[in-house]
């Protein structure tokens, strides 16, 4: 009995030259503006004294999370799409990129419901 994600590896492997090309296109696109857009909205913030204020001291905390999801989880998911949508590092950088992704995920929800509960009271 042949297992499921075994089949599924097979369809993911044999994708077009197109399909493949689109997709680290995407993504590649995905890390650069996320990265440089929330580098230059950080930069905005420390930069503008009027925004030195608690709502912005949030929002320059999801910045910086963002910037380091995007710099070090999606470097790991283009390779794998590169490399056919194979995991070549192994068991342990799997789960490590895995818990910085979803870390990452409930940190800015929290931070969120934090202001604005405190965004509230100002």
């Amino acid at each position: 009995m042949a297992n499921y994600s075994h089949a599924a590896d097979n369809i993911l492997q044999n994708l077009s030259p197109l399909t493949a090309f689109l997709k680290l296109t995407s993504l590649g696109f995905i890390i650069g503006v996320s990265v440089v857009g929330n580098l230059l909205i950080s930069i905005l913030l420390v930069k503008d004294k009027t925004l030195h204020r608690a709502p912005y001291y949030f929002l320059l905390d999801l910045c910086c999370s963002d910037i380091l999801r995007s710099a070090i989880c999606f470097p790991f998911v283009f390779n794998s799409v590169k490399n056919g949508s194979t995991w070549t590092y192994g068991t342990l950088t799997c789960k490590v990129i895995a818990f910085l992704g979803v870390l990452s995920c409930f940190h800015t929800a929290f931070i969120i419901s934090a202001k604005c509960s405190v965004c509230h009271y100002i």
